[in-house]
């Protein structure tokens, strides 16, 4: 019969032995995994996070172990040293016990996640299948590969994990666990998708310009050399061509550079209304030929978090799309409001259309309950039909298909604000009505007051 088991204490030496002992065993690990060393050192410190985690057998009682005279108060000291360190990791890691639960979580782990309380199931963070099935298959002791799972709020990311299996030989009876690590990999992900995504984009956008260059060059080599009054008429038309694929791979190129770094948030102020103000400048020539009048309504300075040449083209691409699908003579408004706690109830509030507006909410603001400034840039165009409200903010979808302007262009002004307004972690809506014109709302977070 076997005897009862009996609880045993761990001394500093002990623990310094499994502690050794454990260091050898991950270093061995990150060469299997391929985990970095950086990490493999996290490793060490992480296990005695652990320890801390689900405690020490011993005889003494919870208010003895954290008297001065315990014995385990040098050993609770020791290890929360160890686990101090761990926090001060950038890489994000996590470790999860045999029912699933986060019991550890770094700082940059609980950034991650959006970790709030330890010990709720990994589901409760991460919902994607296959990073549940390579947690359950390093509980089991087996090895596993990496992963990439998608987030999309509060903007596209992709999160690269790996699990390693271990069990801490200092618990009775032992208790299997695995040990996660987070990467973002957003960067390389994107750019091979963009890469190709601009590639088909670019080649079908400018075949048909190129075409039409080809048969006018080959006209005017042919039977329209000799002919003056046609050869002025076609150098314009392709003059005309020339310009259009200028502007194309223009808006193809900010749109990719937008999207290459729409995962970082800035960090920098600038100021709503001095881009507004250039925005306005910008297009005084073009409104002034059409007899436009725009008027700005705003205070002085508006800081907000964010990239004042982004704040720049975003202004200017909303203010170019408004002239465009306004008629000759009618007024735009550009208007930048200040509230102190935005909340998504605030969305079209207060709002001047009738009951028959279309509403969207093209970017949903990630960053309720704080102070934002709000730009709406609301025309006297003929308003859209409700059947393209989803598709506004599509690559090359010209939203002015839907009206009688002429002026139409390339179809990436919209995707670009959008992107814009993403990466600064900000809102976009639009509401429109046939006959009432359009408005469109950047909601942008508040600059530390």
């Amino acid at each position: 019969m076997n005897p009862e088991p009996t609880n045993r204490r761990l001394s500093v030496q002990d623990l310094t032995v499994v502690l050794t002992v454990s260091l050898i065993s991950l270093l061995g690990l990150s060469f299997l995994f391929s985990v970095p060393l950086g990490g493999t050192l996290t490793l060490a410190a992480l296990m005695a996070s652990i320890l801390i985690a689900y405690g020490f057998s011993d005889d003494k009682t919870p208010s003895e172990r954290g008297s001065g005279t315990s014995p385990f108060k040098a050993e609770q000291d020791y290890l929360a040293a160890q686990a101090n360190m761990a926090d001060n990791i950038t890489d994000a890691v996590a470790i999860i016990d045999q029912r699933e639960r986060v019991i550890y979580a770094n700082p940059a782990a609980q950034k991650l996640l959006q970790i709030t309380n330890l010990g709720r199931p990994l589901s409760t963070y991460i919902r994607e299948p296959t990073v549940r099935a390579v947690v359950q298959d390093a509980l089991k002791g087996d090895k596993t590969d990496a992963v990439i799972y998608h987030v999309e709020n509060p903007t596209d990311s992709y999160i690269r994990v790996t699990a390693s299996p271990f069990t801490p030989d200092v618990f009775d009876p032992p208790r299997p666990m695995a040990l996660l690590f987070f990467y973002d990999v957003t960067e390389y992900n994107l750019v091979d998708s963009q890469r190709a995504d601009f590639l088909a984009n670019a080649s079908h956008e400018l075949k048909t310009p190129v075409a039409s260059l080809l048969g006018y060059i080959e006209t005017l080599q042919g039977h329209a050399k000799d002919d003056p009054e046609a050869r002025e008429k076609f150098l314009g038309i392709m003059q005309s061509q020339a310009e259009r694929m200028q502007r194309l791979i223009n808006d193809l190129l900010s749109l990719r550079r937008i999207e290459q770094v729409e995962h970082i948030a800035p960090n920098e102020t600038a100021d709503l209304h001095l881009a507004a103000k250039a925005a306005i400048e910008a297009e005084e020539i073009y409104a002034d030929k059409r007899r436009i009048k725009m008027k700005l309504k705003s205070k002085k300075k508006c800081l907000v978090v964010g990239h004042q040449d982004e704040l720049i083209q975003l202004a200017l691409n909303l203010l170019d799309n408004a002239l465009k699908i306004s008629a000759d003579g009618t007024r735009i408004t550009l208007s930048i409001d200040y509230t102190e706690k935005w909340t998504p109830g605030q969305a079209f509030t207060g709002s001047s259309f009738s009951g028959l507006a279309s509403t969207r909410r093209i970017v949903p603001v990630s960053t309720p309950e704080r102070p934002h400034y709000i730009m709406t840039i609301r025309d006297q165009g003929p308003g859209f039909s409700r059947e393209h409200i989803p598709r506004i903010g599509e690559r090359f979808y010209r939203i002015a298909g839907d009206l009688s302007s002429q002026d139409k262009g390339t179809g990436l002004g919209l995707a670009i604000v959008k992107h814009i307004t993403r990466r600064h972690r900000g809102g976009l809506l639009i509401q429109s009505a046939r006959g009432e014109g359009t408005e469109f709302t950047v909601i942008l977070p508040s600059a530390p007051q």
